[in-house]
């Protein structure tokens, strides 16, 4: 059996994710980081002083099988969001309602399997509990407005499980009978933000995702704690001297073992598409990560990139999305390592649909691709029904095709020097 392992984010790899799973000769992890701190995630994170669940949630929703038995009920709870205008003593009541035995349903959700119910009857108490302490701490009410029921379980066995976040991934890794693995980069409870070319600053993860503008990010930092944006602004009005503090105050986070183990052992290694800064460099500078990739060498290493662009990544073309993840794998390396030891082969899309005028498509930019030292397979590689994104089982297809070609060539060359 292969054992995969993908640089996951969040909304990005779905159509990849599921098209893998579905290979059962294939062992399938997911490396992915919990630095998403929007909408409902944020008020956890905010409240709970934890990492954010909503991107390790995604990939294990992506994972869960659809033969297992309690598939459409989990499916349920993913779905369902509270109400925009909901009041807060409205869902403390359904929720304590469902708790206490008062009510057989979550809103709308019947739970038929007693033992799940149980456990989530738990998870929600410890929520609760735990909500109203912190409620008085923080001195407000946690805002319930289309905050995410999954995100309330995930805080509630956090509490539960020490505190453990890993030990909480483990747990609806075991819950959800998912097939494969959902790894974490890190541990750590560090804030994600990121500074703009024309030196606007992006406060959150949430604002790196949600800012329309065509100025490109210049770069990105983890640190401690979120920063006060009235005291950074009086301070510091250029962009060097912004840069220069996020730079000073920037924290470095180790991967865990388990991502290191995961990719040590690899077989292959892809490099998924997505949103680049807010879900796939904070994973690439983790220390211990680059390392990782780079002593695997019997892996192959594969890159897809992005079919098109979006706000993180204005007018970006092919080769910088491969420059650029170079960049954050090699940020904090001790040795200047090649791009060929992290990236083996590039799969760059050719088609231009004019059947959807609002997809702007990464610009191929030939002459820089092919002084690149990696292979570089130029395809078809959009879905026909969903334009913009990647025809996973062309994709997959591709990525297998290349592996058991190389693995060929060099078990003959063995045969034949043997």
């Amino acid at each position: 059996m292969l054992k995969v392992a993908v640089f996951s984010g969040g909304r990005g790899s779905n159509t990849l994710v599921k098209e893998l799973v579905k290979d059962e000769t294939l062992r399938l992890s997911l490396i992915v980081n919990a630095y998403d701190d929007g909408k409902s995630t944020g008020e956890i994170r905010d409240f709970f002083n934890m990492l954010g669940p909503s991107d390790i949630r995604k990939n294990q929703e992506n994972l869960m099988s659809p033969g297992f038995e309690n598939f459409r009920i989990w499916s349920e709870i993913f779905k369902y969001r509270f109400p925009e205008d909901i009041k807060h003593e409205q869902c403390i009541h359904i929720l304590n309602s469902f708790v206490t035995g008062e009510s057989n349903r979550i809103d709308n959700i019947i739970i038929n399997d007693s033992d799940l119910e149980n456990l989530i009857k738990k998870l929600l108490s410890q929520f609760l509990t735990s909500l109203e302490i912190y409620e008085k701490v923080q001195g407000r009410e946690f805002n319930f407005s289309d905050c995410s029921l999954s995100n309330c379980l995930y805080a509630g066995a956090y509490e539960i499980l020490d505190k453990d976040f890993n030990k909480t991934i483990n747990l609806f890794n075991l819950l959800l009978h998912v097939r494969g693995d959902v790894v974490p980069t890190n541990l750590e409870n560090k804030k994600l933000v990121g500074i703009r070319e024309n030196g606007r600053i992006c406060y959150d993860e949430a604002e790196i995702v949600e800012l329309r503008s065509s100025d490109r990010i210049k770069d990105i930092f983890l640190i401690d704690e979120y920063l006060d944006k009235d005291l950074i602004e009086s301070k510091f009005t250029t962009t060097r001297e912004k840069t220069d503090y996020l730079s000073r105050i920037q924290s470095y986070v180790y991967g865990t073992p388990e991502a290191i183990q995961t990719i040590s052992n690899a077989d292959i290694i892809i490099y998924a598409p997505g949103t680049q800064h807010s879900s796939l460099f904070p994973s690439y500078m983790t220390m211990g990560i680059p390392e990782a990739i780079y002593s695997n060498t019997k892996a192959l290493k594969a890159f897809i990139c992005n079919i098109g662009e979006d706000y993180e990544t204005p007018n970006y073309t092919a080769s910088e999305f491969l420059t650029s993840a170079y960049r954050y794998l090699t940020r904090n390396a001790k040795l200047k390592l090649p791009l060929s030891d992290f990236i083996h082969v590039a799969l760059v899309n050719t088609s231009r649909s004019k059947n959807k005028e609002e997809i702007r498509y990464v610009e191929n930019d030939f002459p820089k691709l092919e002084k690149l030292p990696i292979n570089i397979v130029y395809g078809n590689y959009e879905s026909a029904t969903d334009l913009g994104k990647h025809d996973a089982v062309s994709t997959v297809a591709t990525i297998k095709d290349i592996y058991y070609n190389r693995f060929f060539k060099e078990l003959t060359y063995e045969i034949k020097v043997g």
